[in-house]
């Protein structure tokens, strides 16, 4: 159980980070000095929040895996669906920096942790 505790509080500082770094910098930090729209800042600034809620989720439920594991599951759930949403611009529009390519990767792998996370909570019980 040590481990997987270990691996979703790393995991869970991914989000954390863009979380913080888009709350603080805004759509600007991905415009390369292009000009943009207040209304694309504030829903960047908005899902950045929501950013931290995931990693708050992740954080909070590696506090007590099996007690806490659905709130683990809506978190990786909400992970995905955003990695659905990247695969879904890819296609549509293509393109996209490397560092994102490996945040869809990841979080289009995501489910993998709750297979994880029932192997864990069977062997604790």
């Amino acid at each position: 159980m040590t481990l997987f505790r270990i691996g979703t509080i790393i995991f869970a500082f991914i989000p954390f980070y863009f979380g913080v770094t888009g709350l603080w910098f805004g759509a600007a930090q991905l415009m390369d000095g292009q000009p943009f729209s207040s209304a694309m800042d504030n829903q960047f600034r908005y899902l950045s929040g929501v950013y931290i809620g995931i990693a708050a989720m992740l954080f909070y439920s590696a506090g007590d895996m099996v007690g806490r594991a659905l709130v683990f599951r809506m978190a990786i759930l909400a992970v995905f669906i955003g990695g659905l949403g990247r695969l879904l611009s890819y296609l549509s529009l293509g393109g996209a920096e490397s560092w994102q390519l490996g945040g869809m990767a990841l979080e289009l792998i995501a489910p993998v942790f709750i297979l994880w996370q029932a192997k864990v909570i069977q062997s604790a019980r």
